[in-house]
């Protein structure tokens, strides 16, 4: 079963330029190569089936093998290590790997899907690889666009950029794309097209004799378009014309890069608390002594009255027994005086 792999370099978020990595299924940040074989190599080196070309990743860094229970990932011995869900792998030691699952290699993360898919080709892997170049340089490969360099012939030293998808042509009709004088081609002599990270070229008319580095340019029986890569010659009549292409000079560069030691991603940031939903707001009558809670003691508001009016009463009477005890005590003081007074004038 086919095993895939979206890959993204952290941190980089500029899109891939228009066209670059189709075949391999880009994203607006990501990569993804589909393979279905029995050892997959993950690193920076050339050989290796998906090649990464950033500085903090090895030259052979992890490697992904089918076996009977599935599939397992196996750090080779890295600089930076190998992750697995944020987990640092020990070297040489398999873990399983399932969908979802998040491999991080230096600053390159590797989501895991495991099932059906198309296979991806080595022509893939290399639009993987000059994509992740394109982000890894950022601006600076704004005008890194392959072309077209005659370095041969009467018009030596004429360019064309192939600075967007599509098919340009090549010869002395004044409508090509790079008009060129040397009268031993035909009018319309060569046609290239841009495809991605893939430049191809093929010969309109096949007896011209053109070749492509030392193959013939197309067969005359069957004239198809061929992959034309950075430094080769195409040679046709008295020209000579080298495909220039920034991109791939800076992939293959990257394979002679000393490993770069990274500090580990941080793990994904915890999910922030709930905050408590308040009880009287969504707890039914009761709910609180169902749960442990003594529910909060209140008064019924029918008896308030009455016992309002049991404490005036209350009141009244403590007045009245008081002003009936100074009553008594005023009739004995007046009684008392009463008597003295008597006793004085009998004497």
């Amino acid at each position: 079963m086919p095993v895939t792999f979206v890959v993204r370099r952290v941190g980089a978020t500029p899109a891939a330029p228009a066209g670059v990595g189709e075949g391999a299924g880009t994203g607006d940040d990501h990569v993804k190569l589909s393979f279905d074989g029995t050892r997959i190599t993950l690193g920076r080196s050339a050989s290796c089936d998906v090649r990464l070309p950033d500085a903090s990743v090895s030259g052979r860094h992890a490697s992904v093998r089918a076996g009977s229970s599935g599939y397992v990932v196996v750090d080779e011995g890295s600089t930076n290590g190998t992750r697995l869900n944020g987990e640092k792998l020990s070297a040489q030691a398999p873990r399983a790997l399932k969908t979802g699952d998040v491999l991080s290699l230096g600053r390159i993360e590797i989501v895991v899907k495991i099932g059906a898919a198309r296979t991806s080709t080595a022509a893939d892997t290399r639009e993987l690889a000059l994509a992740l170049v394109q982000r890894m340089l950022g601006e600076a490969s704004a005008g890194a666009c392959p072309s077209v360099v005659v370095v041969e012939g009467p018009d030596a030293g004429a360019t064309l950029t192939l600075d967007a998808p599509g098919a340009r042509t090549i010869g002395r009709d004044p409508r090509c794309a790079l008009k060129l004088t040397d009268r031993s081609i035909p009018p319309i002599a060569l046609e290239v097209h841009a495809e991605g990270a893939r430049v191809r070229v093929v010969a309109r008319d096949p007896r011209t004799g053109a070749t492509l580095g030392e193959r013939p340019l197309g067969p005359p029986d069957r004239p198809e378009p061929q992959l034309w890569n950075d430094g080769v010659i195409v040679s046709i009549g008295a020209t000579r014309l080298r495909l220039d292409d920034p991109l791939a000079r800076a992939l293959e560069a990257s394979a002679g890069f000393a490993d770069e030691k990274v500090e580990p991603l941080p793990p994904p940031a915890p999910e922030p608390p709930k905050e408590p939903v308040p009880a009287h707001s969504t707890q039914p009558p009761g709910a609180s002594e169902a749960q442990g809670e003594p529910a909060p003691r209140t008064e019924p508001l029918a008896d308030s009255e009455p016992r309002g009016r049991d404490r005036r009463r209350s009141w009244r009477g403590a007045t009245l027994a008081f002003e009936l005890i100074a009553l008594i005590v005023g009739l004995l003081v007046l009684g008392a005086s009463a008597t003295g007074l008597w006793w004085l004038l009998h004497k």
